[in-house]
């Protein structure tokens, strides 16, 4: 039987068989928050333009400014990672003398070209550990940091491809994007690289993410920032990225808050698991001898790797001593960094993923199809329970069939078990629920798009990413838009996302606690009760690990 956790009487949690946290809530009456009141922007307004020519503790740097922001561009956290240091830990960035140009960003980390990563162009770049700051044109210093880490499923994307200038000038806060290696490059685990100098190896990336945080802790104060105020922010495999962080030992204390958009708890490989994926690309590129699998790895050109890995799955590894136990686990046992948490996901989750696979191929999902699908997700007889609860004939189509199963089972009812582990910690929910957000991806499906994956980043943002272009939002998703800067920005600032002119957010506490509905001209609480019946969460924690509440 999977181990399970309880809050109160009528919440109850269990590890399914994936790894994934589940959630079942029983309906109650009473919803109980919180109230306080973050700093606006305002308040830290100030009047003088702040330089472009920064020294960092690597050398000077110079940006530019923009309407909106102070902008450094491709300003390096670490060594290139190439040669004798692809897969090794990150080093120190060499210092530099004169002024370092900052109006470009640095390249991409290693990656083939895929739109749903957002990057269009394959890279075999591995001199890639660079990161993007905005600050806004003037303030006064001491202002609260926001770190993103970009999505893509740990195989692609890069931080240029998000502007953090509306938010910087917004919110009044630093934005600092940032790269972090991805894939093979990033996640590799073998034995031969474990005997390297007492190294664990498979969690390059995160290692990558946490040298770039202890660069702001260092550089902050440069760019008008408080170190001490850091909040990490990110969305899909950036999300799942930031709940690492939080379960991993060696960051603890380079952040004070923490922000996961559509990803949390998301499954960690086993080391034995990911020693078994590295040593299957390493054969598929003639490096058959374990004890010298790495090096022979190592002369291998990042075209060659990226092509033996045209189809593999990469993410965090449990491995020493960046990540001792799965971030599931720490929740679980609470070994976690408890910092305040702000975290939630989209109401229709599933339909980008659907669309990417079959629509954006021309072969939307047939009625014959789906059971198949279903069956070779779930096996027969679990399949056959989620046929019963997902009939076809309570959906428009088999894609929104299909896009309700990934949604509920794979985003919404995790997110809400990731509310209820945190919640001593101070957790703010939140369900993206826009029926109608603009279409950010550039193809057209044969179903509504809907608050599918990644639609929140232009309310985010208030830019769409990779296009970097004012999103055709209608008046009422600009104040939705608007709200999502405050609440993000005041929550990095206080811990609190609520403020002067936001509709109260209230925190997730109590027996049945609240999830804030983020709606144009409609926000407002929801209980996690009516959450999860929508979501059938109960199911979900039924298949996962036993039966169902009553």
């Amino acid at each position: 039987m999977p181990p399970t956790w309880t809050a109160s009487p009528l919440i109850r949690l269990t590890v399914g068989r994936a790894g994934r946290v589940l959630v079942a809530v029983a309906l109650a009456a009473g919803v109980t928050g919180l109230t306080g009141a973050g700093a606006s922007a305002s308040d830290h307004a100030g009047s003088a333009l702040l330089p472009l020519v920064v020294r960092t503790h690597d050398g000077l740097v110079r940006g530019l400014r923009t309407t909106l922001a102070r902008e450094f561009l491709g300003i390096p956290y670490a060594a290139p990672p190439v040669g004798a240091l692809r897969w090794r830990p990150p080093r120190p960035a060499a210092h530099w003398p004169g002024v370092r140009l900052a109006k470009k960003p640095g390249a991409n980390c290693a990656q083939t070209a895929n739109l749903g990563t957002g990057v269009l162009t394959t890279s075999t770049a591995e001199n890639c550990l660079f990161l993007n700051v905005y600050t806004p044109r003037s303030a006064r210093p001491g202002l609260p940091v926001m770190v993103w880490i970009h999505g893509g499923g740990f195989t692609g994307g890069a931080g240029s491809i998000y502007d953090g200038a509306v938010i910087a000038s917004k919110g009044h806060v630093i934005v600092v994007t940032i790269n972090y290696r991805l894939n093979a490059f990033g996640f590799l685990a073998l034995p031969s690289l474990d005997s390297e100098r007492g190294n664990s190896s498979g969690d390059y990336g995160l290692m990558d993410q946490q040298a770039a945080l202890a660069w702001v802790r260092a550089n902050a104060r440069a760019f008008g920032g408080n170190p001490r105020n850091v909040t990490i922010f990110g969305e899909s495999a950036g999300g799942a990225s930031v709940c690492a962080n939080m379960a991993s030992p060696t960051a603890f204390g380079l952040f004070s808050r923490a922000i996961a958009e559509s990803g949390c708890l998301f499954p960690a490989q086993t080391k034995k698991t990911a020693d078994q994926q590295g040593a299957a690309l390493a054969a598929s590129l003639g490096c058959t001898h374990a004890a010298t699998a790495a090096a022979c790895l190592r002369r291998k050109p990042v075209s060659a790797i990226l092509k033996a890995d045209a189809a593999g799955s990469w993410g965090p590894v449990v491995s020493r001593p960046t990540l001792p136990v799965a971030p599931i686990t720490a929740f679980l046992n609470g070994s976690y960094d408890h910092v305040p948490l702000l975290q939630g996901t989209n109401h229709d989750e599933g339909r980008l993923f659907v669309g990417l696979r079959f629509d954006l191929s021309g072969h939307p999902i047939t009625k014959k199809q789906y059971p198949v699908l279903i069956k070779g997700q779930f096996g027969a007889k679990v399949g056959g329970k989620v046929l019963a609860k997902y009939p076809l004939t309570s959906y428009k189509s088999p894609d929104l069939a299909y896009s309700a199963v990934l949604t509920d089972s794979g985003f919404s009812c995790p997110a809400l078990g990731a509310d209820a582990l945190a919640a001593s910690s101070g957790v703010y929910g939140y369900e993206f629920s826009d029926p109608d957000p603009p279409n950010d991806f550039g193809v057209n499906f044969t179903f509504p798009l809907g608050a599918a994956h990644s639609t929140e980043l232009q309310y985010v943002f208030q830019r769409i990413p990779v296009l970097d272009v004012v999103p055709p939002f209608k008046p009422a998703q600009v104040g939705l838009s608007n709200q999502f800067i405050g609440y993000w920005t005041r929550f990095a600032a206080t811990g609190n996302p609520n403020g002067r002119g936001a509709r109260r957010w209230p925190q997730f506490i109590g027996a049945n606690p609240p999830i804030q509905e983020l709606i144009p001209s409609a926000i407002a609480p929801e209980s996690a009760a009516k959450f999860s019946a929508f979501h059938k969460c109960s199911f979900w924690l039924a298949i996962e690990g036993g039966p169902a509440m009553s």
